[in-house]
This record gives structure tokens, C-alpha cells and sequence, in this order.
């Protein structure tokens, strides 16, 4: 098998845990990290006491996502609160020119309004209306802060409230050394608990950037026999590309069909065989190739099927063998018409 490379980062989808739908689709990361640990403890005895067994325990599945875009959902997650729309007082800045000491702001000020003049000194006026009157008659412009009413959305960090539990799928491209794509590499954590540290810095050189990070709880695996799961991991081929075997195994390996039994049809199945850490696998008959070797006519085989088919005008003796064919590795089956 050639090399294969798992390349840059992962795209992240959250989801809610209970009603499956979206909540944030974060394509532009800057990292992506998929993070597996366990502590263990020896147990040891005997003579010198050596080591005689490793228990590992407290495995710990550990996920980060550091993103270059700016997302309310990042903040929202980490402090385990929705983003409200609502009406508040919030602030506004804003360059006034006045004429004579007077102005207009855009907005209407609830409150004093705060006038920073050009000689560094500040000034508190009571606006009527949106207009603002400055003492010394002064025609300048200046900086003004106050505060009005707006409809915006908004994030309430109560003290309290834990971090957001959601599901969440990872997925990344394998690229092999010619730079195709031959599978994707999706990891899906059924229950994310969110860790709730967040840090924005703002900087004058760049942009800022947000980080997600959880860990994973255990949730119920799919039977009674596969114990708690933390994620599944799959690797997704991608379009036209083929399962890795070592062989393959048609079964069956041999047809028998009785005279009596005329006409008859038998679908051959494919076995993958994988070896190493890698189950085995049923093939799609789809990506096979099935070819008559030899033979009577009254026995065919569907080329992309693997469906054999034995005519009612066969006779006893008649036989044929088949050959099965998957990504270069082939495997023959016997058919023949008994009495």
C-alpha cells in the first residue's frame, strides 16, 4: 500500500446532541487536534518486585478547534448559553462637529453624553434630543460617548451556568502521494462536554482567533457486548476509490445443482480479506467482476451481479467455473449440474 497522509485541518460541525440539528459549521480553523490519553498503574511482585502488568484506566478523549473566523456560537457554547435578541442600552462613539458649540449625535442618548475635547479635557453635557450644547461656543469637532437603545443580539455570562454539552464531527481529508484524495477521516463524538475556557485577544497585527475545546463523555455503545463509547472514527472512501484487500474469497466455493432442481440461480457473495488489525469485509458485488473461465453455455454469470444462472436445457456433467475478480486479487467457484 502507498503512503497516505492525513493533511491540514479538520472541518467541525456541532450539533445538538438531542435534536440533531446544526449549530455551527467552522471551515476556517487554524488548528484542528483529536486527542487520546489513558493513565496507567504497575502492578508488580516477586523477587526485585518486577513489573508484571501495565492496568490502564481513565482513558480521556481530549478536542480542540482553534478558528482565524469570528463566531458569537464559539462564545455562546464555552459559556452554556443561546444568543438572545433583545432591546438593551448599549454604547455609542461617535465624531460630532460643532458649530458654535452646538451638535448633533445619531443616535437619542439616554443619559449625559461624554464630550472629549481636542485639549484632552472632558466634558459631561445633557442632551435635548439628539442635540448636545458645549460650553465655549467652541466650532470643532470632538469625540462623543453616551449610551441609547438598540436591538442587538446578546450573551449573558452568568456565573453558574456550565459549559454546552453537543455532538460533534471532525473531518478531514487522506491524501495519498500523488496528492489525491482517496478517503476522508471523520471522527464523531456523540457527547462533547465543552471545557468553557475562552480567551479573544485582540491584537493590531492580525486577527483574532477562538478556541472550542472539550472532552468527550461516555455514552452507551450501539450493543449490550461494546461497552461505552467516546467516538467513532470512520474513513470514508472517496468516489471510485477501492477497498484494500490482501484476497478475497467467493463463496461459495463450489455449486452443486441437482437435474430436478432446473433452472436455477445462485448469487455468489465476495469476502475481503484484510489481516493485520482490519476485519474482514463483505464486497459490494457492484465493484467485482464475475467472467465464465470455462464451461457450458447453459451456466452464465452476471458480469457486475454474481448472480449464476443454470438454463433448464443443462444436462448432468455440465459444469463451469467461475472467476471472481476485486482490485487485481481473484478466487474461481465450481458449478456443476448432478444427477
Amino acid at each position: 500500500m502507498g503512503n497516505t497522509f492525513l493533511v491540514s485541518v479538520a472541518e467541525a460541525i456541532g450539533f445538538n446532541p438531542s435534536t440533531e440539528e446544526a449549530i455551527f459549521y467552522g471551515k476556517a480553523n487554524l488548528t484542528s487536534a483529536f486527542t487520546l490519553t489513558m493513565a496507567n498503574t504497575d502492578v508488580r511482585g516477586g523477587i526485585n518486585n518486577p513489573l508484571l502488568y501495565k492496568y490502564m484506566h481513565d482513558r480521556d478523549l481530549e478536542i480542540s478547534i482553534e478558528s482565524a473566523t469570528f463566531d458569537k456560537t464559539f462564545l455562546a457554547l464555552n459559556v452554556g448559553s443561546t444568543v438572545l435578541n433583545e432591546t438593551v442600552n448599549v454604547i455609542k462613539t461617535e465624531c460630532v462637529q460643532l458649530t458654535a458649540g452646538e451638535g448633533t449625535v445619531t443616535a437619542t442618548p439616554i443619559g449625559n453624553v461624554s464630550v472629549f475635547k481636542a485639549d484632552g479635557t472632558i466634558v459631561t453635557v445633557t442632551p435635548v434630543g439628539t442635540t448636545i450644547t458645549v460650553p465655549g461656543g467652541e466650532s470643532t469637532t470632538v469625540k462623543v460617548v453616551y449610551r441609547y437603545s438598540d436591538t442587538v443580539d446578546r450573551i449573558a455570562i452568568q456565573t453558574t451556568t456550565p459549559p454546552t454539552v453537543i455532538t460533534l464531527i471532525l473531518i478531514a481529508e487522506v491524501r495519498d502521494d500523488t496528492g489525491a484524495i482517496i478517503e476522508y477521516f471523520q471522527v464523531e463524538v456523540p457527547r462533547l462536554q465543552i471545557d468553557g475556557n475562552y480567551e479573544l485577544t485582540l491584537a493590531a497585527d492580525g486577527v483574532s482567533s477562538q478556541a472550542l475545546k472539550g472532552m468527550a463523555l461516555a455514552v452507551s455503545g450501539a450493543t449490550c457486548s461494546s461497552g461505552d463509547i467516546y467516538a467513532y472514527v470512520s474513513w470514508i472512501l472517496n468516489g471510485g476509490a477501492s477497498i484494500s484487500v490482501s484476497e478475497i474469497a467467493a463463496n461459495p466455493s463450489s455449486v452443486e445443482v441437482a437435474i430436478g432442481d432446473l433452472p436455477a440461480t445462485q448469487q455468489l457473495t465476495v469476502l475481503g480479506i484484510r489481516g493485520g488489525v482490519y476485519s474482514n469485509v463483505t464486497l459490494d458485488p457492484a465493484d467485482c467482476d464475475f467472467t465464465k473461465l470455462s464451461g457450458d453455455a447453459d451456466i452464465t454469470v452476471g458480469l457486475n451481479t454474481g448472480l449464476i444462472a443454470i438454463a433448464g436445457t443443462a444436462d448432468i456433467g455440465d459444469s463451469a467455473i467461475i472467476q471472481t475478480e476485486y482490485d487485481g486479487k481473484t478466487d474461481v467457484t465450481l458449478v456443476e449440474v448432478i444427477a
